[in-house]
C-alpha cells in the first residue's frame, strides 16, 4: 500500500501540472507589455513550464520503476554490479526517450486545442517548437545528471527504515 501511495503521489503531481499547463492554454490571450517583451516572456515561460513537465514525467516513470522493479532499486551482489549498472543505463535511456516523446505529444495536443479555439497557425508552430526545444534541453540535462527522483526514493527508504525501527521498539 505504501508503494502504491508513493507512485500515486508521483503521478498525481505530474498529472496536476499537465492539467495546469492545459488550463493556461485555454485562457484568452494575455498581454505582458510591448510585442517583443510579450513574446520573450511567453517563450521563457513556455520553456520553463515544459522543462518542469519533463522533469515531473521523468521522475514519475523512474519512481514507478524503482518502486516496482527490485533490480532497479539496489544491487544484489558485487558480482552483478556491472550488469546492473548497464541495465539501469539502458532503462534510463529508454525512460528519457519515452518522456521526450510524451512531452512533445502533449505539446502538440495542447497547441491543437488552442488552434481549434481560434489561434493562428504560425503561433502554434512556434509554440510547439519552443516546447520541443525545452524538452530536448531538459532531456540532455536529465540524462547527463541522473539524480532526478533519487532524492525522493532515498527519503522514502529512510522513512520506511525509521518506521520499521519504531515498530520493533
Amino acid at each position: 500500500m505504501k508503494k502504491a501511495a508513493f507512485v500515486l503521489y508521483a503521478w498525481g503531481s505530474t498529472i496536476l501540472f499537465a492539467g495546469f499547463i492545459y488550463a493556461l492554454a485555454t485562457l484568452s490571450y494575455l498581454n505582458a507589455g510591448d510585442r517583443v517583451t510579450d513574446e520573450l516572456l511567453k517563450v521563457v515561460f513556455r520553456m520553463t513550464m515544459y522543462s518542469i513537465l519533463f522533469i515531473l514525467f521523468y521522475r514519475s516513470i523512474i519512481i514507478t520503476l524503482k518502486t516496482t522493479v527490485e533490480r532497479l532499486s539496489k544491487w544484489r551482489s558485487r558480482k552483478e554490479e556491472m550488469e546492473d549498472t548497464e541495465f539501469v543505463l539502458i532503462i534510463e535511456t529508454l525512460v528519457v526517450i519515452i518522456t521526450l516523446l510524451s512531452v512533445v505529444l502533449f505539446s502538440i495536443f495542447e497547441e491543437y486545442t488552442q488552434f481549434i479555439t481560434g489561434g493562428t497557425r504560425l503561433a502554434e508552430v512556434k509554440d510547439v517548437l519552443v516546447s520541443i526545444m525545452a524538452a530536448l534541453l531538459t532531456s540532455i540535462v536529465v540524462y547527463s545528471m541522473p539524480v532526478i527522483g533519487e532524492l525522493e526514493v532515498a527519503i522514502k527508504h529512510k522513512f520506511e527504515r525509521e518506521v520499521k525501527a519504531l515498530r520493533k521498539k
